[in-house]
């Protein structure tokens, strides 16, 4: 039972999980495109393998898969995960189970008007979102849409070039600076695509925020949803949070992961105001805030582990202490030079 965490980056916390999950009867390998990763350091084995946009990506990791006889393929990164989608087949044909959602579920969560409309469609609250400068000057002129307004990349990542307007010159500078940001961004061609809207503009939705991991099993049904306060943040992602225990928003994540129907881990961001929760959006893998749910009791690594054997998972891997306050913390490990495979 090999794990395979594909841009493993920083995660070294998710390696250990899933080395204490697997209890000897397995290796974690992990593939970055860069070796400088702590990540690479905790693994059982690392390998550099091309970024996501290159045309040889796609071959590197499924080389890797062979050699290393894998059986559970992760990828962490957002912008990686549509190319695997692309070829689930290919992996599945080699005995690999991909905890990775089809790509149609990828774009909705990738694209936040497209999470916009998915949540119009099922009836789950999302803040008012225009597509565009011009739709959202229609809207501000109708009175659809109020300032201020929160303006950012429609299919932005870790909170990058994210703005925020009160009047009309603002919102049109906002617009031009992050068209221009994003043009020079290296994103596998997804941040930024010619001829199409590139920016959404959203309502300001104020209140207390919360990290949902919304986990379905490996046929897509709703398995449990955990609950965090966040008290902090560090570009883009939970510094601080403490365990909830909310029948609200349980349910909220209930209905998000039963229409959605991804695969696994959904990292989900909710603000929640007088008119309750109010789904912001979501990223179809593990996230930045679980951490928080796996160190106050819950054991996801451990619960795809036995879906991938055909077992079926425990009650206490879905359970938290609730009350729990959890911070991140900085760390440093020594890396030596020549880390990682250049091939698989």
């Amino acid at each position: 039972m090999n794990v395979l965490l594909s841009s493993v980056g920083r995660r070294s916390y998710l390696v250990h999980y899933f080395k204490k999950a697997l209890a000897g009867q397995g290796k974690v390998i992990v593939t970055n495109s860069h070796a400088d990763a702590t990540g690479m350091l905790a693994a059982d084995r690392a390998i550099i393998i091309p970024q996501a946009g290159s045309p040889e990506f796609i071959e590197h990791l499924l080389d890797v898969c062979r050699k290393y006889e894998i059986k559970l393929l992760f990828s962490l990164h957002d912008w990686e995960a549509p190319f695997i989608a692309a070829n689930l087949k290919r992996f599945k044909s080699l005995g690999v189970v991909p905890v990775i959602s089809e790509l149609s579920v990828l774009n909705i969560c990738l694209d936040k008007y497209a999470t916009y409309n998915f949540g119009l469609s099922k009836g789950i609250r999302v803040p008012k979102t225009a597509l565009g400068q011009k739709m959202a000057l229609a809207q501000l002129e109708s009175e659809n849409l109020g300032y201020p307004v929160i303006i950012k990349p429609r299919r932005g990542q870790g909170s990058i070039c994210i703005e925020k307007a009160f009047n009309e010159n603002e919102l049109r500078a906002a617009c031009l600076l992050i068209e221009q940001k994003m043009r020079l961004m290296d994103s596998n061609n997804l941040l930024f695509k010619p001829n199409e809207e590139n920016i959404i503009i959203q309502e300001e939705v104020c209140g207390t925020e919360y990290g949902l991991d919304v986990v379905n099993d490996f046929k897509g049904d709703f398995a449990t949803c955990l609950v965090k306060r966040k008290l902090g943040m560090r570009s883009g992602e939970t510094d601080a949070a403490e365990i909830v225990d909310s029948h609200d928003l349980m349910e909220f994540g209930s209905a998000i992961g039963n229409h959605l129907g991804h695969i696994g881990l959904l990292d989900v961001d909710v603000v929640v105001d007088q008119n309750g929760p109010c789904w912001l959006e979501a990223n179809a893998r593990f996230g930045g805030h679980y951490p928080f749910s796996h160190e106050a009791g819950a054991n996801i690594p451990a619960a795809m582990i036995a879906w991938a054997q055909g077992r079926k998972a425990e009650t206490r891997w879905f359970q938290v202490k609730v009350g729990a306050v959890f911070f991140k913390d900085f760390s440093f490990t020594q890396q030596h030079l020549g880390l990682g495979d250049k091939n698989p």
